[in-house]
């Protein structure tokens, strides 16, 4: 197949785009680099440079390449920055996603994987989560991609668009050849910004030591970003041949907290001696967060194939051979 990938030049749709050029398809990247990086381009890649809001010339890209299918990761994923700037959340994500299903209609493709997110569940859950759970989101980027959902239910009856909503927990790692991965400088997902602290000599910041769990830190579900590639992967496979609309979680089903993370960092990476700290919690952060995926792997047949210490390693490489090249 043709895919348009679009944010193939950030985290995880690099990771994505070198799965599927693995496999056989045809993968071409738009992305305005505005978090992405050009180096993280596959070089069997074609790569545009642009926004997914820019319609001429999503419609240019359609009618030049004959895409079968969309995958689409771009997206502002900040939750403090969505709090002092919805506006700007709301006009990138949803009116990302609207513009780019205008195109898809124009140019009669019909099938898109679309990267969601946990966020759309909020923060009143106290079991693992079921995708058929309470969609009550706490802050403006989780209200952007349920509202996206939703504009994609909408697209489905009114032009049968076919999709797939893939809702990510908290990742981490880099491919499984290591060539790909978050190369972000103070990035905000836990596992890579603990590595990059500890390679700057920085403080590690843990917000909160009163949450209702084993150590008193939250706990959080990780999932390997090769893991969420191959999801989507499967996600392509199953638009294809059952012609329906899903959603589907994404997460190990397995939970961690804070202060395990931060103490199998200091393990792994062997420097043992970086400081950490605690600080008062942040407003709307739940105690517990954690999937339920058993659907993803009952319909997708897919299954998590990379433990946390995989997620710290790779990342703890990658993020290395980031800061030699610099």
């Amino acid at each position: 197949m043709t895919i348009l990938n679009i944010g193939g030049a950030g985290f995880i749709g690099s990771v994505a785009t070198e799965t599927f050029i693995e496999n056989k398809h045809k993968v071409i990247v738009l992305d305005d680099l505005s978090t992405g990086f050009k180096f993280l381009v596959h070089p069997k890649a074609k790569f545009y440079q642009g926004s997914m809001t820019n319609y001429a010339l999503l419609n240019k890209i359609f009618k030049k390449h004959k895409i079968d299918v969309v995958t689409l990761y771009a997206a502002k994923i900040v939750v403090p920055e969505s709090v002092a700037k919805p506006i700007d959340y709301f006009l990138t994500n949803v009116g990302g996603l609207a513009t780019v299903l205008k195109a898809m209609i124009n140019n009669n493709v019909k099938k898109i994987v679309f990267a969601s997110s946990a966020a759309v569940y909020g923060s009143n859950h106290t079991k693992p989560i079921s995708e058929d759970d309470l969609k009550q989101p706490c802050n403006p980027y989780g209200e952007t991609k349920l509202i996206c959902e939703q504009l994609l239910m909408d697209a489905k009856k009114a032009h049968d668009i076919n999709y797939v909503a893939l809702r990510f927990f908290n990742v981490a790692g880099a491919s499984k050849t290591g060539k790909y991965g978050m190369a972000k400088a103070k990035p905000t997902l836990l596992i890579p910004a603990i590595n990059d602290n500890i390679l700057n000599n920085k403080e590690i910041k843990i917000f909160g030591r009163n949450y209702k769990t084993r150590d008193k830190t939250c706990l959080r579900d990780y999932i390997h970003v090769q893991d969420l590639a191959n999801a989507a992967l499967l996600s392509i496979k199953y638009l294809t041949a059952k012609k329906q609309s899903n959603c589907f979680n994404l997460g190990s089903g397995k939970g961690h907290t804070v202060l395990e993370i931060v103490k199998k960092c200091q393990k792994l990476t062997g420097r043992k001696n970086f400081k950490y700290n605690f600080y008062p919690r942040r407003s709307g952060d739940p105690d517990f967060l954690l999937t339920n995926n058993s659907k993803a792997k009952k319909q997708l047949h897919w299954t998590p194939q990379y433990k946390i210490d995989d997620m710290i390693l790779s990342d703890w490489k990658f993020r290395q051979k980031i800061y030699d090249c610099k």
